[in-house]
């Protein structure tokens, strides 16, 4: 039994080394769904990207049901890249829409690859994201270069550089991205994100299509889900490919020349996308909150009502390698019962420059209302991993030896109370001192009568 007990034990060791190489937080295994497999060497500059980062690759197809997506209530799959827009798929495949919603809700993050002949199964999946496709064989085309003589593909490659996503997704990138592909337009809900979109003349439709509505079209979005999956999906394919990775590209400068790239910014810009969507970058964690009163260290579970107190909260960032201090300015505290008694900002301490996380300190005077209250950090901003640290506490009132022995407040009733006393006791003396003195007056005048 000592040699099986070891082997697992070695497996257990290589597994967890493993996992700890992995640049994301989530794990190492992806799962790349394609129409072809012969296709996947278009692509093999971003492949390249992935295996760099020690991400272990499977290629596969939506018909082949020998890869498992969900067995057992667990993934086998950290990351799917879902390139295979033409598949037609069951609705009891292992890669059905319905699997792959279980997959996100399971915590699995999702990259997203289209194209303007995109299948109804994928637009349906869409759907249950918020995000709408354009119509079937519809493109986005530069109108600027537009000319209805020419082949399609002479104009319906987009150099754009209008990145309208947050900075924690994609930030700046050094050269225009090459775009050929289908739109899309973004629901309202706040979960969902834009990346990129278009500028300029842009316009969605077929080639020759005479009715160029001009406005604002998405090309990639971004979804972070409640349980901080993420869900990623471009209109192009050949945003990935090498040719469009390695292709030239130029653009007009603000002198009016042009300005020419040996390179598209299409690597930078799909290797920061694919960082985020994987959760190597932009996700943060709570280390450690604490509430205690001022002057102490322990932390209690009931406080009295207008108790000084200090609340802590220590967030870090994950940068790819390390946990790193996250500096922020809005991180908020909320004092709830029902409604919230209490909502402060949360001031950054100065802490040691060696630690791997960021200290927010709030001092606040509790409100003078008794009941179970809710310290609660509700940290949500796009792009970033959504926090939600709550403590619950019951906040009393004053025992009847707390209260102060005199109430500035209650003066005049001190002074009633004290004038009543004053008169009682000058009344009883009075009557008393004069009690005798009338017995006395009665007697002499009987006295005086009777002498008569």
């Amino acid at each position: 039994m000592r040699p099986i007990f070891s082997i697992l034990a070695s497996a257990a060791v290589l597994l967890s080394a493993t996992l700890s190489e992995a640049k994301s937080l989530t794990g190492n295994r992806v799962l790349v769904l394609l129409d072809d497999l012969n296709s996947a060497g278009e692509y093999s500059k971003f492949w390249s990207s992935l295996e760099d980062r020690e991400y272990k690759i499977n290629y596969s197809t939506p018909q082949n049901q020998s890869d498992v997506l969900i067995a057992m209530a667990k993934r086998n799959y950290d990351h799917v890249v879902h390139f295979a827009p033409h598949s037609k798929v069951a609705q009891d495949s292992q890669f059905s829409n319905r699997a792959l919603i279980k997959f996100v809700d399971m915590g699995g993050n999702l990259l997203i690859g289209l194209t303007p002949n995109t299948q109804d199964a994928m637009r349906d999946l869409l759907r249950e994201f918020d995000i709408e496709l354009d119509t079937r064989n519809h493109r986005v085309f530069d109108d600027s270069s537009y000319d209805e003589g020419l082949d399609a593909g002479a104009f319906d490659t987009l150099v754009t550089e209008n990145i309208v996503s947050p900075k924690p997704i994609v930030g700046e990138v050094n050269a225009p991205i090459l775009f050929r592909g289908v739109g899309h337009q973004v629901g309202s809900i706040p979960l969902l994100n834009r990346v990129l979109a278009t500028e300029g003349n842009a316009f969605s439709g077929e080639v020759g299509d005479s009715s160029r509505e001009k406005g604002a079209i998405d090309l990639v979005s971004s979804l972070q889900a409640r349980n901080n999956a993420r869900v990623s999906v471009a209109g192009s394919l050949d945003l990935f490919s090498n040719i469009f990775i390695d292709s030239p590209v130029s653009r007009k400068s603000k002198s009016g020349g042009v300005e020419k790239f040996a390179r598209s910014g299409n690597k930078e810009f799909t290797d920061e996308l694919s960082r985020w969507t994987f959760q190597e970058k932009s996700v943060l964690k709570v280390f450690d909150h604490r509430h205690h009163k001022e002057g102490e260290t322990q932390k209690l579970e009931t406080y009295r009502i207008k108790d000084n107190i200090t609340y802590t909260i220590e967030i870090a960032e994950y940068d790819g390698e390390k946990w790193t201090p996250y500096h922020a300015s809005d991180v908020q505290l909320e004092v709830i019962m029902l409604d919230p008694y209490i909502r402060t900002t949360l001031d950054e301490a100065h802490i040691a420059p060696e630690h791997h996380y960021a200290r927010y300190k709030s001092h606040l005077t509790l409100p003078d209302v008794y009941g179970v209250f809710t310290f609660k950090v509700n940290y949500k901003r796009p792009g970033l991993t959504y926090l939600t640290v709550e403590d619950v506490v019951a906040i009393r009132p004053f025992r009847h030896d707390e209260y102060p022995r005199f109430l500035s407040a209650a003066y005049p009733y001190y002074v009633s109370v004290g004038s009543m006393i004053v008169g009682f006791l000058v009344f009883s003396g009075t009557w008393l001192f004069t009690w005798g003195s009338r017995e006395e007056a009665k007697v002499v005048v009987q006295s005086k009568v009777s002498k008569k």
